[in-house]
């Protein structure tokens, strides 16, 4: 499933969740209201896939408990959220969803991939749920590890997107930046190596260049036992030379993004 499309601004009145961290709700005056761990997933579920029948629901929340029992708890969760409000978070009867004016964090991370480094760093340094367990919700824990690995996906394509897009404005340094970042998250990346070869090369330091391509060389041999690809040597090999960095933007598709 996908995230919800980009939100539209918000009303004075609207509801935020907050589910990048530990889940809190946010009230139209900016108090921060804890949840508990039920009813943050049944929260971040409908934020997430934008609708659910209460019988999956109850399937994910109470595996284990009878489906009578199991649908009153999710009566009594769902009074309990318009309880804290004060009014209605979710809308609809058998299929249930987030109601218009609230909204979740995770929606400002569809994967358009337009965001600032400082909105990167919030997607990068918070996980979904991430005080939550749900050992005793098998199915649920599932789709929240896959959501985790989904959205740690997005974030090492945002961070390529934005370090191509700061190569290609000249900011060499603010790419250096984000590809050092990159590495840290994905060190096995040829594309990222490749990238901070050229961005050295680029400002003028040469020698990090070539020790780079070094350290790459040392990883991929102790880890798998192999070469790095031979664009990557050939970039290497073409570092090495003693032309201007300019050239190194115009040699073709082996030295672009």
């Amino acid at each position: 499933m996908t995230l919800l499309s980009p939100p539209l601004p918000l009303p004075a009145d609207s509801w935020t969740l907050r589910l990048l961290g530990p889940p809190t709700l946010r009230t139209p005056a900016g108090l921060p209201v804890a949840l508990e761990r039920k009813a943050a997933a049944l929260l971040a579920y409908l934020a997430v896939e934008g609708a659910a029948r209460r019988s999956s629901l109850i399937t994910l929340l109470w595996p284990s408990t009878p489906e009578a029992a199991a649908r009153n708890n999710l009566v009594h969760l769902l009074r309990k959220l318009a309880a804290m409000a004060g009014r209605p978070l979710l809308e609809g009867r058998e299929t249930l969803s987030l109601a218009p004016d609230v909204r979740a964090d995770i929606a400002a991370f569809v994967p358009t991939l337009s965001g600032t480094l400082g909105d990167l760093d919030t997607l990068g340094q918070s996980r979904l749920l991430s005080t939550c367990t749900f050992d005793d919700c098998p199915e649920l824990d599932d789709w929240l590890r896959a959501e985790r690995e989904r959205m740690e996906e997005w974030y090492l394509l945002a961070l390529r997107e934005h370090a191509a897009r700061l190569e290609q404005t000249g900011d060499y340094g603010a790419a250096l930046i984000c590809v050092r970042r990159l590495l840290n998250l994905d060190p096995f990346s040829e594309d990222a190596h490749q990238r901070l070869m050229r961005l050295h090369a680029l400002t003028g330091n040469r020698h990090r260049a070539w020790l780079a391509f070094e350290r790459l060389c040392a990883l991929l041999r102790r880890e798998f036992g192999v070469d790095p690809l031979p664009e990557t040597a050939a970039l290497a090999q073409s570092l090495r030379q003693t032309a201007p960095p300019q050239l190194l933007m115009s040699s073709g598709s082996l030295l672009s993004a």
